[in-house]
């Protein structure tokens, strides 16, 4: 049944992440996306996933997040990793979902930072507001910059 799950994890998360970095203006993609299939799916397994493990592991598993030696002996649980397993799918799949949505409204391309996201998602997040913080810097010295020149003339 675990490595069902898992199987299932990456099937049901990988075809949103092919929608948002190959088609992200095309419909389909953002219909997909509109209907928060994957979040909401992946996000049921791990539920249903994290349930079974603290109801299955009750007595044996000793939840030790104190250190790296008791997270490492935590994740040596198959049931736990697929937990975790499903936690960072349905993570990654909402903050790829967010940086999706958030460069089709302002109307910039985001599919070199999804690709970032899809494999390292903290640093595809990061990325992304940088250069949201980048732009913004920008678009105000653009501004600026016209504001003068209108002055002067």
């Amino acid at each position: 049944m675990l490595n069902l799950l898992y199987i299932l994890a990456v099937l049901v998360a990988v075809p949103f992440w092919a929608l948002m970095i190959l088609f992200p203006r095309q419909r389909l993609a953002q219909q997909a996306m509109e209907s928060y299939g994957g979040i909401l799916v992946l996000g049921g397994m791990y539920v249903l996933a994290l349930f079974g493990a603290l109801v299955g592991g009750i007595g044996r598993i000793q939840l030790d997040f104190s250190s790296p030696t008791g997270l490492a002996a935590l994740l040596a649980d198959p049931a736990i990793a697929l937990v975790i397993w499903l936690h960072i799918w349905a993570v990654d799949t909402a903050v790829g979902y967010w940086i999706y949505t958030d460069g089709l409204k302002r109307n910039k391309s985001t599919r070199l930072i999804l690709v970032l996201t899809l494999f390292i998602a903290p640093l595809g997040l990061f990325v992304y507001f940088m250069s949201r913080l980048f732009g913004r810097a920008a678009e105000a010295a653009l501004r600026q910059s016209s504001e003068s020149s209108v002055l002067l003339q």
